[in-house]
């Protein structure tokens, strides 16, 4: 009855526990000692086994850096993927735009080709005069279909930087009228 006392009371090993293969201890006992038997094998017991993961777990001190699966991976047992740092972003023209009609000569952007994007479709056009005889001062564009336009700080590094993304695909780059 003793014995089955003991087995109640035994708590099943944690997956934790499990996964840990931690050896067991031999010692000899006095009547092995005595009788020069091999050694036994003596079993830790599960507040032993407790007790050591959780030494192992406060020491470890990478254990935030592991790499981090999403749930479809885990599903899919795919193997940890280390995360990359991101990468810097590259400073473009398309960035210093603003910075650039903000710090220069307004008039240096006259002759300088513009884009804007009426109803889905690109339209091209040049920048050809900067008008600041009256407040508030605007450049005047002229699109290569004949339209005209007139635009502010604000729309010129809208149309500038339009330009930028979309003027590869400009037919007439070199249609700079004079």
């Amino acid at each position: 009855k003793k014995t089955d006392a003991k087995k109640a009371t035994k708590a099943e090993p944690s997956d934790v526990e499990k996964a840990v293969d931690i050896p067991s201890v031999p010692s000899k006992s006095a009547k092995s000692k005595a009788n020069g038997a091999p050694l036994e094998e003596k079993k830790t017991d599960a507040k032993k086994v407790k007790k050591i993961i959780s030494s192992y777990v406060e020491k470890a001190v990478h254990i935030h850096s592991l790499p981090a699966r999403s749930a479809k991976n885990k599903a899919n047992g795919a193997p940890p993927q280390e995360k990359k740092p991101a990468a810097k972003k590259a400073k473009t023209v398309v960035n210093n735009i603003a910075s650039l009609v903000n710090g220069s000569d307004p008039r240096s952007f006259v002759r300088k080709r513009v884009a804007k994007d009426f109803d889905g479709d690109t339209y091209y056009g040049t920048v050809m005069e900067y008008d600041d005889t009256e407040p508030p001062a605007y450049w005047h564009a002229e699109y290569d279909d004949g339209d005209e336009e007139d635009y502010s700080k604000k729309d010129l590094i809208k149309a500038l930087k339009y330009y930028e993304i979309k003027g590869k695909n400009d037919t007439n780059k070199s249609n700079k009228k004079s």
